[in-house]
């Protein structure tokens, strides 16, 4: 992918090989501040980026959009790639256009497809230490996570899945529980294009609750 020579350039290389190479990534906002990530570089072009925003950030495999959108920029779609930022190997911040690592990158932003059912994020309160705590809804084994979770009465920060949480890990800021990932404005508060009712994607032939039996015998 890269050589020794390219990557020599950058401070905080945290992987380097044919699969992928990973950095540390940044996207500052005047109000907020830093928003600190990984980012990864694909040989196929592909980023992706995990938030680190604050300890166990459940976001994570986000395009350098989603993640320039949830450190507060309103101009991401445009703008990204001038907005996220990596340390040079003098320590300075060098916006992501002016180094090599986009060389390989091709995709360009694609919207949503009219009608196609979008799961915005969710938040279940922690009976132990009051804090909303974050679900995506991206995958079936996501909605199937939180489906459950919303059917445990006395669920716990330390009974989310597949990642190390605790009730002594900070809040998401009210500014960022805001954004939700719907495709039409990131504070929506709720619409067509990102609530979701019932598909086949969040509903389960092995469940037993009412909202997946109905699910199941109305289609």
């Amino acid at each position: 992918m890269f050589t020794e020579k390219e990557l020599e350039n950058f401070m905080g290389v945290l992987k380097r090989g044919s699969d992928y190479v990973e950095i540390e990534c940044g996207c500052t906002v005047t109000k907020f501040g830093d928003t600190n990530g990984k980012l990864r570089i694909f040989p196929d072009g592909r980023l992706e980026i995990d938030c680190q925003c604050y300890r166990g950030c459940p976001q994570v495999k986000l395009s350098p959009i989603e993640f320039a959108k949830h450190a507060g920029r309103k101009t991401a779609i445009q703008n990204w790639k001038s907005q996220i930022w990596v340390n040079n190997k003098e320590g300075r911040r060098e916006n992501l256009w002016k180094t090599c690592l986009l060389k390989y990158h091709t995709d360009t932003f694609r919207r949503p497809l009219r009608g196609q059912i979008i799961h915005r994020d969710e938040f279940i309160r922690c009976t132990n230490c009051n804090k909303d705590r974050r679900f995506l809804l991206r995958t079936k084994e996501e909605c199937r996570i939180y489906h459950d979770a919303v059917a445990y009465k006395d669920w716990k920060c330390s009974d989310m899945p597949h990642k190390r949480m605790s009730c002594n890990d900070a809040e998401e800021r009210e500014s960022r529980k805001a954004c939700r990932a719907c495709p039409r404005t990131a504070k929506c508060k709720g619409c067509v294009r990102c609530v979701c009712f019932g598909c086949s994607m969040c509903k389960f032939e092995d469940c037993n609750c009412r909202a997946c039996v109905d699910f199941l015998k109305n289609i």
